[in-house]
Parts: C-alpha cells; structure tokens; sequence
C-alpha cells in the first residue's frame, strides 16, 4: 500500500484528488514539527495560469500550479522590506493628441498589461477616443479611452521588434525581468526569446517586451539586484533540499506555508487551494522557478481603474456625469463619492481621484468647468 501523505497537524489525508479526514492515529505516528525555520516575505506572484490542470510528476507544471495557487490565496500584498530597484527601460513620451488611424496600444484593465495593434477608430467631442481592440475571435470597440498610462488608457504603439534586439523580458508574466535577445517573431505579434542565462520562453507577448541598453550600468546593477534576491530565496530553500536535486516536495512546501514565517496561512485555505488546481502533495516543486516569481517588481500603490465621464459637474464634493464604462456600474450616469483630489495634465484632461476610482473628463467634458480648471485660467 502506497505512503498516506497527512496534513501537518494530523486532521487530514491525501486521497490523490482530495483532502479528506483523517482517521484516529496512534500518537507515536504523529508528525514531529520540523525545526527548520524560513521566512519568505517576498511573495509578489502574478503570470496567467490553466486552472483545474491536473498535474503529475512534472516539477515545471506543479511549480506554475503552485503559482496559481499563492496568488489565490492572496500572497500578493506581502512586500519586500527593501525598496524594489526601478526598471531602467526607455521612457514613452505620450502624445498630445492621435488622428484617426493611428495605432496605438490600450492597456486593457482585464489582462492587466498593454495590448498591441490597436487603431484610432473615432474622436469624441469631449476629446476622447474610440479604438478598435482585436481578440483572438472578435473586435472590441473600446468608446472613450485616454492617452495615458493607467489601465484603461492608451499610448503610441511600441516601435517594431526585430530579431536580434537585446531586451528586457517580463520573465512568465511573474514581474521578474530578465535581459534576452529576441530570435523571432510569429504572425499572431509574439516573440521566441533567448534569454541570457540560456532559458528559453516561447510566445511571450509584445506587452512583456521593454526596450534597454541591456548593457548599459543600470541595467546591470538591476539585474544584479534581482539575482542576490532570487539566490538569497533558493538558498532559504536549499536547506529543505537534503539530495540536492532543486526540487522540494509539494507537503514540504505546504508546511512551510502553513507553519513559517510571519503570517502562515490557514491549512485548510491551502489545501482547498492546492487540491482546485490538481496539486498532489507527494510531486515535486521546482524552487528556482519558485524563487524568480517571488522577485517581482514592487508596485508603491495599487493602480486604482481610470473611468471616462462626460457631461461632469462636481457638487458638494462629489463628481457627477455620465460614465462611459464604469467597472462596476457600466454605461450611464453616476455620482462618486468623496473627492480626494482634482489634478490636470498638459492636454487640460482632469483626473478627480476618489477612494477607490479615478474618473477622467476630457477638455470638453464639463457642463460645469470647476473654478481652477486651466480654461478658465
């Protein structure tokens, strides 16, 4: 009869598809906790995962499964105690204005990254665009963006990428960047990069892409950076990897998880989790792959979603108007709540802050000027 794997306090067993009581056990086959202590506080995951994959002994598919699973359970927001160090790529210098026909990209709210061949289809009169967005199936028309960076914006499109181009690359979508050479590109805009420490990623989309001097001193002393970190986590995991072999099994891992650190998550969280995404606990867990994701760029603050109204009017404190896309109300009009700030770029565009939103108003957006807008000036 095949080893039963048990939950580290004992209370449940691995079925190979589920976790299920355990039986009543004699206290000489009870666990003794494990001594070793690790403390993992840089836990920044992110990527695009297949959920429900069933996983067997492919340390690659546990690894990215186990991902997954961090950023359900919310491992997002524990940062690293030292400032992450700035990507030295090369700056975008926005527009003041695009002409019907231009392509652009759109950084769509929903995949959290920039999407490419996008094209200027109309100018409202509130100076704001509509931009068609091809899908793998369809097109979307997107009925009032802004130039900007926020999500929900858009931007001049990246100059072309050709084979040979030294880059930096969003490693997996983790928010690691590695620095590669681009061998080529496919008919849907992905890229095949050849990365210098030899690891290779296929179909790695424009928006992962940036531009560097990928030999130039701050793009070293970055990458320098990045790499103690990533070494600093695989040698906390080493101490777990008695054979040597760079893996460590998927119940270690839960135990580390649930027993380690600052804030360990609750057993029965992570196993929901882990068994969701067909994580058996007996495979094993690549923790140099694991370590990279833990490395991701530090955000400062939450990007909050950018809304487009017209016809605004801001009264006793609130900003009223018609939104063009709200996350959560859709089309129509709206009332915000409190305002925290009114600010203007180079193009007279207002953004009105408020706690969880920022709503923009084109030039000619206003019913109701506010009395510091630059027109009035």
């Amino acid at each position: 009869m095949a080893d039963i794997t048990f939950s580290p306090d004992g209370k449940f067993m691995w079925t190979g598809t589920e976790w299920i009581p355990a039986p009543p056990r004699a206290q000489s086959d009870e666990q003794s906790p494990n001594q070793n202590t690790l403390n993992l506080q840089d836990s920044v995951m992110s990527g695009d995962i297949v959920h429900n994959t069933v996983v067997n002994n492919d340390a690659t598919a546990v690894t990215s499964a186990v991902i997954e699973a961090l950023k359900q359970l919310g491992v997002l927001d524990l940062r690293n105690s030292t400032p992450a160090p700035a990507l030295p790529v090369e700056e975008m210098n926005l527009p003041a204005s695009f002409q019907i026909g231009d392509h652009v990209e759109y950084y769509s709210p929903t995949n959290n990254r920039w999407l490419d061949r996008c094209t200027v289809v109309g100018i409202n009169s509130d100076g704001t665009y509509r931009i068609e967005v091809p899908k793998d199936t369809r097109t979307e028309t997107k009925p009032a963006a802004i130039i900007g960076t926020a999500p929900g914006t858009i931007r001049p499109a990246k100059p072309p990428l050709n084979s040979g181009d030294r880059v930096l690359v969003n490693w997996k979508n983790y928010g690691t960047y590695y620095p590669g050479t681009i061998s080529r590109e496919y008919e849907d805009h992905t890229f095949l990069i050849l990365f210098d420490d030899g690891d290779i990623e296929d179909h790695v989309e424009w928006g992962r892409i940036e531009r560097a001097n990928v030999d130039s001193n701050a793009v070293q002393d970055f990458i320098e950076r990045q790499s103690s970190e990533v070494e600093e986590l695989i040698e906390a995991f080493e101490i777990f990897d008695h054979g040597g072999t760079g893996t460590i099994s998927a119940q270690k891992y839960f135990e580390i998880l649930t027993q380690m650190g600052d804030s360990p998550l609750l057993e029965s969280d992570v196993m929901e989790e882990f068994a969701s995404l067909g994580i058996d606990m007996n495979t094993e867990i690549s923790y140099h792959e694991l370590a990279k994701s833990m490395v991701g760029l530090e955000e400062a603050i939450q990007a909050k979603p950018e809304v487009v109204i017209r016809d605004a009017e801001v009264r006793d404190g609130r900003l009223h108007g018609h939104a063009y896309a709200h996350p959560k109300l859709g089309e129509g009009p709206v009332r915000s709540s409190s305002i925290v700030e009114i600010t203007y770029d180079a193009r007279a565009t207002a953004h009105v802050e408020t706690k969880n939103t920022v709503y923009a108003v084109g030039p000619t957006g206003w019913n109701v000027k506010p009395s510091d807008h630059p027109f009035n000036q």
